[in-house]
């Protein structure tokens, strides 16, 4: 009695153990599926992320091509204006060095212009002409008074010379009033070039 009292305890506990073991095993299948359900999750979450940075990315990318890409096309376009611009300062330059050389030639010969006029007014402007031509008339009249004081004359001649000594005179005064209102300039190069550096140039002078 004793012995299957013994066997069926026996038999009892390897149920028993059976049955935890069992139960252990299908917690183990659970823990098991839940683990894989989320790892499978978590692969797709971390497929899903992964695709949305990529495509924010990608996007991010794009744009930032697109600005390189425009900022590409301005710094073309500032340096082709800047070429442009270049060559036309050269030009630019090249105008103001060949109007500066026709400035050169034009003051030469201003210069050469302005001193052959100057010469020309020294020597008509000369008062040795004067002088010399009221001396000749001075040796005229001295000679003439020399030759009626030696001879006799009637009043008639007294009368055509105080004629023509009052014509003279009037003659004599208008030389006179002539010189007094021509006054002689300075017509000299030197006297040239100050008065164009007392006048202020305009915009349109400058170079």
């Amino acid at each position: 009695m004793d012995k299957e009292e013994g066997v069926r305890e026996h038999n009892r506990c390897s149920g028993e153990t059976r049955t935890e073991n069992a139960t252990a095993a299908g917690e183990l299948d659970s823990i098991r599926e839940r683990a894989l359900q989320i790892l499978a999750n978590y692969r797709k979450t971390k497929a899903v992320i992964r695709k949305e940075v990529r495509k924010e990315y990608a996007t991010e990318i794009r744009h930032l091509e697109n600005e390189r890409s425009q900022r590409e096309t301005v710094i073309k376009e500032k340096m082709m204006e800047i070429d442009r611009l270049q060559e036309r300062i050269g030009s630019l330059n090249n105008e103001v060095f060949g109007l500066r050389s026709k400035s050169k030639l034009w003051e030469h010969e201003c210069a050469r212009i302005s001193d052959t006029y100057h010469r020309t007014v020294l020597y008509y402007s000369n008062p040795g002409l004067v002088e010399i031509q009221l001396q000749v008339i001075s040796e005229y009249v001295d000679a003439l008074a020399r030759f009626v004081s030696v001879h006799k004359w009637d009043k008639d001649t007294a009368v055509m010379a105080e004629k023509y000594r009052a014509s003279i005179h009037a003659k004599l005064r208008e030389v006179i009033r002539g010189i007094d209102m021509n006054p002689r300039e300075d017509t000299s190069l030197v006297s040239a070039r100050k008065k164009i550096d007392t006048v202020p140039a305009d915009n349109d002078t400058k170079i």
